[in-house]
């Protein structure tokens, strides 16, 4: 590469970088975004943190949530990989910027470097990435604090980038020179290798299943194209070597991808092994939310957040759908007006609430149906097909014959929420398709004619939808599903409020519409000026031009959802504690109580990890709790309280909402950390283990499903003097239960804590013991008489043993990826 080229490529990513830090310019002075989901995950992750901080090691169980779950995803260690620096340096978490600053520019990075490897010159690459890393949805996550998904979403283009650049090496008409076409297939399939480990790192399979949608879609493009230039052996080898590329990509995550996979078994995406549902315990027919399949989601609930079909019309008017629930709107506003407040429920769409649509850009938009017309080969092909796949499946329960028999019939995709996620995809997509369309245009060898019917065809449809929408919106109700809850709310105030509501969205659709169709206008006259020679002749102006126009667009839009607004000072995120927590640490120390737990009824028990930061809990958050707990909340918590489940859950606190704000009850009869029972009441599968808790007394009982633990007796001599008491440990870590028990007789003791058999070991006395799962969810064990310790250590031997596996491998692999590119490049030897 010529030492130009380089400070060319050097400059413009210090321009990327730049126009991050002035998008997120709070951020440099120490202020944080108000991220929600950040905040859950802080909260979530407080106790392991705090641990860390004491043991120097992150414990591998989240006691704090659900009376404890495995905590690979919420403070999970990270791997031992010899790419972590790499992902850590892309992401700027040394600079402390990876959750605002950091996300936007790998946006950027990400995608000017797969436009490079799309052949693109370095300046239409950055109108790429500009066009790609403006998206309002990427902004909108980053506000929302789904952080691991953006830092995913900036690996689909250069993935697809790497397997595009193998590919196309498989043809003669690529390049003549044979080591020139080895040189370019080795860089494509280290940028396919390097961005799927990376994209796999950080954790967020969803966006990696629909990257390997489309390049399933693209695979299958190339194959046709391969077979119409009978370049079938060709083809078959760089399919060949990128499936070793995504093997190894594998390899270098295999400890992140295998212990997700063995935790996932168990959660609520591996499905539901009951037949039964609370409908039958209740004789009620109130929907549980979290219902699910045999082996995967309910698809109700899985579908929960579908884009509507019309809704699409935002990917090319931003507001036609109200924009957000909470819109900003004007100060001189008739909302604003009559309720004094800038933030109006505006969105009419059909999703439960959303932060913002999801807008790709008009030009863009404009630039991907000319480039039906202007581009060829086998990209616009693979790039229609993914985009309109990806389009499809974002409808969801709004496409139900297609989306159904995809959720019933491809693997993985029942373990999957938010369909309107998949959107992503369908952006990265129609913004390659845009460069590629430009780099037609802007290519010496254009073909004028074509390219002046694509910028006709494309205006005259992409301007005729936007003026035909213009026409008809005087026809649309300008009603959404969320309408129907705040006319409850409202009552009889309700018909004044919607007349303001309805004037507001309709001036906003009307508003956007008018403003997607200039910039359609604007960019297709620049474009035909160049190309007819008019007045423009020199790309450098519509490039600059249209690099302009779009980030106007983007940005105009981003900062409605985004904006100096959402960046507090750091104290204001910090978790600190509520009263009713001072109130619990008061009578916990008047009581002398340690080692409980509190049912937190004053928030959202199941959707909010905030309460998790200062006491363990009944509930909490997260999106893949243990398939049982949730079967618990929903059979004997959320719907009835059944108190024998919460004393056996050591329930000892309640916190409850009153007009004097939340108040802590203290519940007596909680049975704390362990005890001794009496008897066992043996069931025969899953679903009379679970129906058993409705009426049983924990104090004296164990349920145990004797189909799966057998060869333990029924009945157990009482023992009045018998004792068991767990040892409060210095360092604390919820690694590690020690227990002291001494009994005249053998006794069954159950434990308070969540039976996961995958990474709990127990000891007697320093030997190995076996111990089983009773009331559905806790842990008992058969204790011989005498005085002994019992001791529960969560080895998490997957875990570590995965921890070498996946450190040889990335090793091995950098090492093969520099030893790679020294043989292609060494000058051969002269005889």
């Amino acid at each position: 590469m010529k030492r130009s080229n380089i400070l060319v490529h050097i400059g413009l990513i210090v321009l990327m970088f730049a126009v991050a830090c002035v998008y997120m310019a709070p951020a440099l002075s120490g202020k944080v975004i108000m991220q929600g989901d950040i905040q859950k995950s802080d909260a979530m992750a407080y106790e392991q943190l705090a641990v860390q901080k004491q043991t120097g090691d992150i414990p591998n169980w989240a006691a704090s949530m659900f009376s404890g779950m495995p905590g690979y995803q919420v403070a999970v260690s990270p791997q031992h990989s010899a790419f972590q620096p790499v992902r850590n340096a892309l992401i700027l978490r040394p600079l402390g910027l990876d959750r605002n600053i950091g996300v936007l520019f790998l946006y950027l990075l990400g995608f000017y470097v797969a436009m490079l490897a799309f052949g693109a010159t370095p300046w239409l690459a950055l109108v790429g990435a500009l066009a790609f890393g403006l998206g309002s949805y990427n902004l909108i996550i980053i506000e929302a604090g789904h952080i691991t998904k953006g830092w995913a979403m900036s690996m689909i283009a250069p993935v697809l980038a790497g397997m595009y650049l193998t590919l196309r090496t498989a043809f003669a008409d690529d390049d003549s020179a044979p080591q020139k076409r080895k040189r370019r297939m080795l860089w494509g399939v280290l940028l396919f290798t390097l961005a799927l480990i990376l994209q796999i790192s950080f954790n967020h399979i969803q966006i990696t299943f629909y990257t390997a949608i489309a390049c399933v879609i693209m695979g299958i493009a190339y194959l046709i194209y391969a077979l119409y230039k009978h370049c079938a052996k060709a083809i078959g080898v760089r399919f060949a070597v990128l499936i070793l590329g995504a093997a190894i990509a594998f390899g270098c995550n295999v400890r992140l991808l295998l212990v997700n996979e063995e935790y996932s078994r168990y959660t609520m995406r591996g499905g539901n092994e009951l037949t039964v549902t609370p409908d039958d315990l209740y004789g009620e027919t109130t929907p549980t939310a979290t219902e699910n399949t045999s082996n995967g989601l309910n698809i109700d609930y899985a579908f929960n957040w579908s884009y509507g079909r019309g809704e699409t019309y935002t990917l090319l008017v931003p507001g036609a759908l109200g924009g957000g629930s909470t819109e900003k709107v004007g100060r001189d506003s008739d909302f604003y007006r009559a309720f004094r407040t800038d933030r109006a429920p505006l969105y009419w769409g059909e999703q439960p609430f959303t932060s913002g649509p999801s807008y790709f850009g008009a030009i863009i938009i404009l630039l991907f149906v000319a480039g039906m017309f202007i581009t060829k080969g086998p990209e616009r092909w693979w790039l229609l097909a993914s985009s309109l796949l990806a389009i499809m499946l974002s409808w969801g329960h709004n496409f139900m014959p297609f989306n159904e028999w995809i959720f019933n019939n491809v693997p993985l995709y029942n373990k999957f929420r938010t369909p309107s996620m998949a959107l992503v995809l369908a952006n990265v997509c129609m913004v390659i398709m845009a460069v590629l369309t430009l780099k037609s245009i802007f290519a010496k060898d254009s073909d004028q004619k074509r390219i002046n019917r694509g910028l006709y065809i494309s205006t005259a449809l992409t301007a005729g939808i936007i003026l035909v929408g213009l026409i008809i919106s005087g026809t649309f109700d300008y009603s959404g599903a969320s309408d129907r809850q705040m006319q409850a709310q409202y009552g009889k105030q309700w018909d004044s409020i919607a007349n303001i509501l309805v004037a507001e969205r309709q001036h906003l659709f009307r508003a956007d519409s008018w403003r997607s169709l200039a910039l359609v206008v604007i960019a297709a006259l620049v474009l035909w000026l160049y190309n007819n020679k008019k007045l423009v002749k020199k790309q450098s102006i519509p490039i600059v031009a249209l690099a302009l126009l779009i980030t106007i667009d983007l940005w105009g839009v981003d900062v409605r959802y985004l904006n100096k607004e959402n960046f507090v000072n750091k104290r204001k995120v910090e978790l600190r504690r509520d009263q009713y927590d001072y109130e619990i640490d008061r009578m916990a120390e008047a009581f002398n109580d340690s080692n409980y737990r509190v049912l937190n009824l004053a928030v959202n028990t199941f959707n909010d990890s905030k309460p998790s930061a200062f006491h363990h809990q009944i509930g909490g958050y997260s999106a893949a709790k243990l398939s049982r707990y949730q079967n618990i909340i929903d059979f004997y918590i959320s719907r009835h309280m059944n108190m024998s489940v919460l004393n056996m859950l050591n329930t000892r606190y309640v916190v409850v909402g009153s007009q004097q704000g939340p108040m802590v009850q203290r519940n007596p009869d909680a049975l704390g950390n362990a005890w001794f029972v009496n008897q066992i009441k043996a069931v025969g599968n899953p679903n009379e283990e679970i129906l058993a808790l409705n009426d049983f007394d924990p104090r004296t009982t164990a349920v145990v499903d004797t189909s799966v633990f057998h060869g333990l007796p029924t009945q157990f001599t009482p023992d009045t003097t018998a004792t068991i008491v767990l040892i409060e440990e210095h360092p604390y870590t919820p690694d590690r239960l020690t227990y002291t028990t001494s009994s005249l007789t053998d006794q069954l003791a159950v434990f308070s804590e969540i039976h996961y058999a995958p990474d709990w070991f127990a000891y007697i006395d320093g030997k190995p013991a076996n111990y089983i799962r009773a009331n559905y969810v806790l842990r008992a064990m058969n204790i011989p008489a005498g005085e002994h310790t019992i001791t529960f250590v969560n080895e998490a031997p997957r875990l570590h043993r995965l921890d070498l596996i996946t450190l040889i491998i990335s090793l091995a692999t950098l090492i093969g990826m520099v030893v790679a590119i020294i043989m292609v490049y060494r000058k051969p030897r002269t005889e």
